[in-house]
């Protein structure tokens, strides 16, 4: 069969191409597309489009059905290029026609690298799976086993390595001593901690958009936002949150340190599937631990605040992920008698000089 790339923009039939692909690639139980996300993507609608400048492309068969697919974004003052959006069926001389075709783009624009996958925006996906392919977890980058594969076949490296740890319930019985007295030496020194409501939850989102936006400011491919564009994305949270798993300290008046957990809802949110989301939220059976951050200042908050949601986690009998850790950050540490398994991504780039 013949294949051809072709470079698109707004022409309706290639952006229903593109839109379709995932579906073809993936379970009802596995797709983890954001559909409208995406098409806001591809029309340059989406609140975060005005900070890149994106190329769209497709591998397309003889029948002019998308076969491959990616999105290459770049930034000004950046001499990086990010390749996301990245879909393909099993068939690595596609893969190869595709990346080689981005490649030869990226590099004749002048850029000196690519990495990926990154699907426009730090803030909205990024990283390949490796292992443990089953039912994604909300949240969680998911794609084909043999995507990584066709990606260092196309000569990328290993730019950065993350790690979710799957925990065991809390054991019912479990007493912590340790908790109690550093929670009640921190509260005598001055620290608040605050469970929100959904009546202040937003303006809580706020401070913690404040702390997310210095916190995670040196990780790989991190691009600053403004402070509304981060609260107009997150925003939707108090719809789906257990207001019981966000645990928040405050210092002299000023946020210091947060943690926060969604129950797991799979991909019932992409799919919008209300009724399993609905079941899910109450049901609380597993929780993602999703943001945990401290001001570095701040000795001790981090366990304080990992203890405490430990606490929930026991209360509710659940059991939970610590989502995409980075490799040698300190948060890998937190509950570690819990693991009993632990699935593994990646981050890929490639030089082009």
């Amino acid at each position: 069969m013949k294949y051809r790339v072709i470079e698109f923009e707004n022409e309706e039939k290639y952006i229903n191409e593109f839109l379709k692909l995932p579906k073809r690639l993936y379970s009802k139980r596995e797709i983890m597309q954001d559909e409208k996300e995406e098409k806001e993507i591809l029309m340059g609608t989406h609140i975060l489009s005005k900070y890149f400048k994106i190329n769209n492309f497709l591998v397309l068969n003889e029948k002019e059905k998308a076969v491959a697919r990616a999105i290459v974004t770049f930034y000004e003052n950046d001499k990086t290029a990010y390749v996301g959006y990245y879909e393909c069926i099993e068939n690595i001389d596609v893969s190869n026609m595709l990346l080689e075709y981005v490649e030869k783009y990226v590099k004749y624009r002048g850029y000196e690298s690519i990495i990926g996958p990154l699907n426009c925006s730090f803030w909205i996906g990024y990283r390949f799976k490796l292992d443990n392919f089953s039912h994604p977890y909300i949240g969680e980058p998911y794609n084909k086993p043999y995507y990584p594969y066709f990606f260092k076949e196309a000569g990328y490296e290993i730019y950065q390595e993350y790690s979710s740890n799957i925990f065991d319930k809390v054991n019912i019985n479990q007493d912590n001593i340790k908790f109690s007295t550093r929670l009640k030496n921190l509260e005598c020194r001055g620290y608040k901690f605050i469970t929100p409501t959904k009546k202040t939850f937003n303006n809580q989102l706020k401070d913690i958009g404040k702390m997310i936006l210095k916190l995670y400011s040196t990780f790989p491919g991190y691009k600053e936002i403004e402070l509304d564009d981060f609260y107009s994305l997150y925003k939707d949270l108090n719809k789906i949150v257990d207001f019981s798993m966000i645990k928040l300290s405050y210092y002299n008046d000023k946020m210091v340190g947060f943690f926060v957990a969604i129950p797991n809802y799979k991909n019932f949110v992409c799919r919008k599937n209300y009724l399993k989301i609905i079941l899910h939220k109450f049901m609380k059976r597993e929780y993602i631990l999703m943001y945990l951050g401290v001001e570095k200042e701040h000795l001790g908050l981090g366990r304080a605040l990992a203890e405490s949601m430990k606490e929930e986690l026991k209360k509710n009998r659940a059991t939970s992920i610590g989502a995409l850790i980075k490799t040698g950050n300190a948060n890998k540490v937190y509950f570690k008698e819990l693991i009993k398994n632990e699935y593994k991504y990646v981050l890929l780039h490639k030089r082009l000089y």
